[in-house]
C-alpha cells in the first residue's frame, strides 16, 4: 500500500537473490478474498486525499484505545491467513518477511498460534512504529533506526535490531555528475534546487508548499508529483519552478538538487538519506507523516519546518552546517545489510528442520535401541547446539554477522584503545584519546578499583566502552553475564552514565550476543585488533582499530595515537570513536 513498501521488499529480494538464494515477493493486499485489499488501498488513498483529518484520527485511535488491537489483529487474520500461509508452505519458505503493517498482524497471530512453523520478521520502513506495525507473535523487528528499534522492542519484548534502511545501490554508489544533472534540467550554477516529493501518490499539501518555495525567491522548487496527473497539471500551470510526473530517475534529480522537502518520511526520504541530500519535513500529511518529521527531527536526521514561517529557515539551515551534520548522522543509519540478518534466520531454521527430518527418518526395532537412539541424538545434538552458540557463533561474528558494522561507504575510521591501570592513570593519555577521538576501552574491575580516574576520561569527553569483567576462569552464560551484563553495571557505577559498547578481547559466541541483546548493548568486534608496535602503514575507511595497550607505556600509547591522527589526515578519513557504530 505505497511504493515505498513495495520499493523496500523489492531490495530485499534483489539483495538476496544476489547472494544466491531465491525470494519471492507478493502483494499483501491480494492475500483478503473479493478484492477486499483493493477497497482498502482506494480507501486510504481517498483518506489522504479527500479527508486527512479523518486518517489522523483512525491512526491515533490506536495509541488512545490499545485494547482496540486484538479484534482488529483476529480480523485481518481471518481474512488473510488461508492465502497467506498458502503462499509460505507452498513455496517452502524458510523465513517469511512483510514490509508491511497488516502484514506483520497477521505473521505475528501465525506465529503465535503455531499455523506458521518458519521465522518471521517484520521490516519497519517508517521511522515512527505505530501499534499496528508490530506483534508479539513475530521472531524479529528490523528498523531503519535505533530509536525506533527501542521502541519496537519495548512494544514485543521480540528482537529488534537497526542495520538500516533497505535502499538501492544507485542511491550512494555512483551518484550522476552533478553538473551534468543540473544542465539537463536548464538549471544555472547559482540556482538552490528544492526536490519536492509527496509519494508515488502525490498527496498532501504540495501546491503550498511549491508557491512558499516561489515566494522564496531564493530557491527553486523542483516538484515530482509521482502518478498524480491533476497534480502535476495544476503546477505546471504556475509557469515557474520544474514539474515532473512520475519518474525512475530520482538519483539524478537528488545529485542537482541541494536539499530534499518531504512530507510523508517514506522511502524517497531513506533515499535521500543515502544520498548524501539534506532533508527538510513540511506540511507532513497526517498520521505516520507528522511523526515521522517529529521523530526525524528528534534524531537530528532531517529538519522538520512546522509553519510557513519556518520553511525559508529550516532550508537556510539544510544547506548550511546543520545541514552538513543531519546529513553525516542519517548517514550513520546505514550500519549494516538487513538482508544478513534475515538470511542467518533463515540458515538457522533451515538447519533446525534439516535435523528433524533427520530424526524422523532414524528407525530401530528395539525399544531398547529406540532409547539409545534417542540418547545418542540428544547427547549429538546438545553437542551441535553448543557447537553452534560457541565455535558456529564465533565464526559468524569474524565475518561481521550478529555484531556491530561500520556504516557503508564509511569515510572514517573508528579507533579504541584497551587501557590498563598505569594508562588509566595518566591524565596525558585521556587528553590524547580525546583528542583522537578514540574509544577507552576498560575492563570492568579496573573501573571499579579506579573509578576517579575513570571520571577523568569522562570529563575529559572520551568515550568509554566496556573491556569485559577482566578474568579468564569463566566460560559460557557464566562468562558472557559477567563481562556484558555484570561489566555494565560497574562501568555505569563509575562513570555515571549507561555504557553501550562490549568490545571483547576474545572470540565471541551466542552466550556474548545473547545477553548483549538482553542488556540493549553493542558487541563490537573487528579482525584489526593489534598491538601498539603493529601500527598498520595504511589506514582504510570503514574499517575498525582496536589497539591493545595494557602492555604498553603512556609515551608509546601517545606516540600511537599522535601517529594515527597523521595517517588519518594522509589517508582523508575522519579518526572516530566505537560510539559513532551505534
Amino acid at each position: 500500500m505505497g511504493a515505498g513498501h513495495d520499493g523496500a521488499a523489492r531490495e530485499l529480494c534483489r539483495r538476496v537473490e544476489a547472494r544466491g538464494d531465491e525470494a519471492r515477493m507478493v502483494d499483501f493486499m491480494t492475500m483478503a478474498p473479493l478484492k477486499i485489499g483493493a477497497f482498502v488501498r482506494w480507501g486510504y488513498e481517498a483518506q489522504l486525499k479527500v479527508a486527512p483529518w479523518a486518517y489522523e484520527a483512525t491512526y491515533r485511535l490506536w495509541y488512545l484505545l490499545p485494547f482496540l488491537l486484538r479484534p482488529v489483529v483476529g480480523f485481518v487474520t481471518c481474512l488473510t491467513r488461508r492465502r497467506l500461509l498458502h503462499e509460505a508452505t507452498e513455496w517452502g519458505a524458510d523465513v517469511v518477511v512483510t514490509t508491511y503493517p497488516l502484514g506483520s498482524l497477521t505473521l505475528g497471530r501465525a506465529r503465535q498460534k503455531k499455523m506458521l512453523t518458519v521465522p518471521a520478521v517484520t521490516f519497519v520502513t517508517d521511522f515512527a512504529v505505530h501499534p499496528l506495525w508490530v506483534h508479539k507473535g513475530v521472531d524479529a523487528n528490523i528498523c531503519v533506526h535505533e530509536s525506533s528499534a527501542v521502541v519496537a522492542h519495548r512494544r514485543t519484548g521480540r528482537s529488534s535490531t537497526a542495520p538500516g534502511p533497505l535502499v538501492p545501490e544507485r542511491f550512494h554508489v555512483g551518484l550522476p555528475d552533478r553538473a551534468r544533472t543540473r544542465a539537463a534540467l536548464g538549471v544555472n550554477g547559482r540556482q538552490k534546487l528544492v526536490l519536492v516529493v509527496a509519494g508515488s501518490w502525490g498527496v498532501g499539501e504540495v501546491e503550498k508548499t511549491f508557491d512558499a518555495l516561489l515566494a522564496s525567491g531564493r530557491y527553486t522548487p523542483v516538484a515530482v508529483c509521482g502518478r498524480n496527473e491533476k497534480l502535476r497539471r495544476h503546477l505546471e500551470a504556475r509557469g515557474a519552478g520544474i514539474v515532473i510526473g512520475w519518474t525512475d530517475e530520482m538519483p539524478q534529480l537528488m545529485a542537482a538538487a541541494d536539499v530534499l522537502v518531504q512530507n510523508a518520511g517514506g522511502l524517497t526520504c531513506m533515499e535521500a538519506f543515502a544520498a548524501g541530500l539534506p532533508v527538510v519535513s513540511y506540511n507532513p500529511i497526517p498520521g505516520h507523516g507528522r511523526e515521522n518529521a517529529i521523530d526525524m527531527d528528534r534524531e537530528g536526521v532531517a529538519i522538520y519546518a512546522t509553519s510557513a514561517d519556518e520553511l525559508a529557515p529550516a532550508l537556510d539551515a539544510a544547506t548550511g552546517l546543520t545541514g552538513r551534520r543531519s546529513v553525516a548522522a542519517a548517514r550513520t543509519m546505514f550500519r549494516a545489510d538487513p538482508a544478513d540478518e534475515i538470511l542467518a534466520l533463515a540458515d538457522a531454521h533451515a538447519q533446525v528442520d534439516e535435523m528433524a527430518r533427520r530424526r524422523a527418518r532414524r528407525s530401530v526395532g528395539s525399544v531398547g535401541g529406540r532409547i539409545a537412539s534417542r540418547a545418542a541424538v540428544a547427547v549429538m545434538s546438545t553437542a551441535i547446539a553448543w557447537t553452534a552458540v560457541t565455535a558456529g557463533v564465533g565464526t559468524a561474528t569474524a565475518h561481521g554477522i550478529g555484531v556491530a558494522h561500520s556504516p557503508r561507504h564509511a569515510n572514517a575510521i573508528y579507533l579504541g584503545v584497551r587501557l590498563s591501570p598505569t594508562l588509566l592513570a595518566d591524565p596525558r593519555v585521556a587528553a590524547a584519546l580525546a583528542s583522537t577521538h578514540a574509544t577507552a576501552v576498560i575492563p570492568a574491575v579496573d573501573a571499579a578499583r579506579y573509578p576517579a580516574a575513570v571520571q577523568r576520561l569522562i570529563a575529559a569527553g572520551v568515550d568509554v566502552a566496556n573491556g569485559g569483567w577482566g578474568r579468564d576462569d569463566m566460560r559460557g552464560w557464566t562468562r558472557a553475564r559477567a563481562d556484558v551484563v555484570r561489566a555494565g553495571r560497574a562501568l555505569r557505577a563509575a562513570t555515571g552514565v549507561p555504557v553501550r559498547d562490549f568490545v571483547p578481547d576474545r572470540r565471541v559466541d551466542g552466550f556474548d550476543l545473547a545477553s548483549a541483546r538482553f542488556a540493549h548493548v553493542h558487541v563490537v568486534v573487528t579482525r584489526h585488533r593489534l598491538d601498539v608496535a603493529a601500527f598498520p602503514p595504511t589506514l582504510v575507511a570503514g574499517r575498525i582499530y582496536v589497539f591493545d595497550a595494557e602492555e604498553n607505556s603512556p609515551d608509546a600509547v601517545i606516540l600511537l595515537l599522535s601517529r594515527m591522527q597523521t595517517e588519518a589526515d594522509v589517508a582523508r578519513v575522519t579518526a572516530t570513536s566505537l560510539a559513532a557504530l551505534r
